[in-house]
């Protein structure tokens, strides 16, 4: 994970959230299914919105990835769909 995430990548979000802060629909729906709606976000900067949407989308990709990466961490006989319901738990206490 440490791969796609490192602290270049991470301030790159940052970089590119104050640049080109304005939200597209894309945004907008992936703060709203990660439960970042207007009643977290309304007094928020552009930027801070448009950064917001940039983590959920990596939170996103990590849960897509996650089942993979950790699979030799988990039990043998455990199912990658059981695998993926733990990413899923994984994301929901990050956002």
């Amino acid at each position: 994970m440490k791969n796609h995430h490192t602290f270049i990548d991470r301030n790159f979000l940052i970089f590119k959230a104050v640049t080109q802060s304005e939200l597209t629909e894309e945004d907008k729906l992936r703060l709203s299914v990660n439960g970042l709606g207007n009643s977290v976000l309304s007094c928020a900067p552009l930027w801070l919105q448009k950064w917001a949407s940039l983590v959920c989308e990596y939170l996103e990709f990590e849960e897509h990835i996650f089942p993979e990466t950790f699979k030799n961490d988990y039990p043998k006989d455990m199912k990658i769909e059981h695998i993926k319901i733990d990413a899923r738990g994984q994301r929901d206490t990050q956002v």
